[in-house]
């Protein structure tokens, strides 16, 4: 019976090492292969990541001239929209001032857009405090769209 125990030990404690590692070497394998399959996708796509910059470096280079072309049409068009900003800006302090000058509320009656025709106020003395609208040169406006 001690005999049937120590065998029955025996036989529980062994271990079946070579099929374990077996195991772990097929993992390690398997992972092998999936990294050098990353390595070679990687590599695909440097190559091609290389090939987009020089292509798109030439496209730059090639068409230089004309972005700063048109970087400076823009930069005119910027340019002569703020001056018109600026000048309906000061224009329309002017008709405001005009309007109380006159004596013109905003209440949409006619008989009011007339009054100051038919009845003559003393003269006023008026205090140019107001800017001059600033003239734009079209000139040189167009100029900077010329090639």
């Amino acid at each position: 019976m001690l005999q049937e125990v120590v065998e029955d030990y025996a036989t529980y404690l062994k271990l079946d090492v070579c099929n374990g590692f077996q195991i772990v070497q097929d993992v390690i394998d398997n992972m092998l292969t999936r990294l050098e399959e990353l390595t070679s996708v990687l590599q695909i796509i440097r190559v091609k990541n290389s090939d987009c910059n020089l292509t798109v470096t030439e496209d730059v280079r090639k068409y230089r001239n004309e972005i700063n072309v048109l970087s400076k049409k823009i930069a005119t068009v910027n340019d002569v929209v703020l001056r018109l900003h600026s000048n309906v800006e000061i224009l329309e302090k002017r008709v405001e001032k005009a309007e109380f000058d006159f004596g013109i509320h905003n209440d949409n009656k006619l008989k009011n857009l007339f009054k100051p025709f038919l009845k003559r106020k003393e003269p006023l003395i008026a205090k140019n405090t107001l800017e001059m609208p600033e003239r734009l040169q079209f000139e040189t406006v167009l100029d900077n769209f010329k090639n």
